[in-house]
């Protein structure tokens, strides 16, 4: 469902951004109605499901102490060195949708189109890997550090196909990213300690996109072959930590 905004809000942007000449203002400050609405709904839902815990698997007392005071599984810490290396070995959209407008490849208001077309294949691509994680688990997330090599690739060249290729798979990688890559945490960690596991998942993720939003805007200014190079570097490490996490688990 929050595919649904990620496409209608680019095209909000884009439609504004037509209408006005290019002016950001507007297109930007139009982002605030759904800003706000969301953070009516989340006090909505907080005083209708004050205790969100009430859903869990009931468990015995004695088992909820345990989970809750013991450390977080190793198995989770790889799972996080996996995560870090995989996004921070990302490439953004800023320096994709940069790279289509300075290059003259896109015009300023294609780009939110390019966007929400690229959240479209984030839905489908979120719906068929947590359909094959159901059925074979963490094996899936084998296609994340693989989209994500190819990303640059296609995305950083002068041809307009390729660069819409490379957004398109892009988009394909976060829909990976937003999904299954967050719901495996529930699998490798005790229901008491999820609530800890995802904040320090979180953490993880943040830096590791902020480390990779530099990285990839750093070499884009000085050589795109050697972008090209550090990001399948950092995602062949990737995969190297998930098959480590598979050792763990077997």
């Amino acid at each position: 469902m929050d595919q649904v905004g990620a496409l209608i809000g680019p095209l909000v942007v884009a439609g504004v951004l037509a209408l006005t000449g290019g002016d950001y203002g507007p297109a930007l400050g139009v982002l605030a109605v759904p800003a706000v609405a969301v953070l009516g709904l989340l006090v909505w839902l907080r005083a209708r499901v004050p205790d969100p815990e009430a859903y869990e698997r009931e468990l015995t007392p004695s088992a909820t102490a345990v989970t809750a005071e013991g450390r977080l599984p190793a198995a989770f810490w790889t799972y996080a060195a996996f995560t870090a290396a995989t996004t921070a070995g990302f490439a953004t959209f800023g320096v994709l949708s940069y790279h289509l407008v300075v290059r003259h490849l896109m015009a300023t208001a294609w780009v939110p189109v390019l966007y929400a077309a690229a959240m479209v294949v984030d839905a489908i691509a979120a719906l068929a890997t947590g359909w094959f994680y159901d059925r074979v688990g963490a094996r899936v997330l084998v296609v994340l550090p693989l989209l994500a090599a190819v990303v640059p690739a296609l995305a950083f060249t002068d041809t307009v196909g390729l660069a819409v290729a490379g957004s398109l798979v892009w988009g394909a990688a976060m829909g990976v990213q937003e999904s299954t890559l967050r719901a495996t945490v529930a699998d490798l960690v005790p229901s008491g300690r999820r609530a800890t596991a995802y904040g320090v998942f979180a953490g993880v993720v943040g830096a590791a996109s902020v480390v990779g939003g530099m990285l990839t805007g750093a070499l884009y200014g000085s050589s795109i072959p050697l972008l090209i190079a550090v990001v399948v570097a950092i995602q062949v490490t990737a995969l190297i930590l998930l098959a480590t996490l598979r050792n763990r688990l077997s």
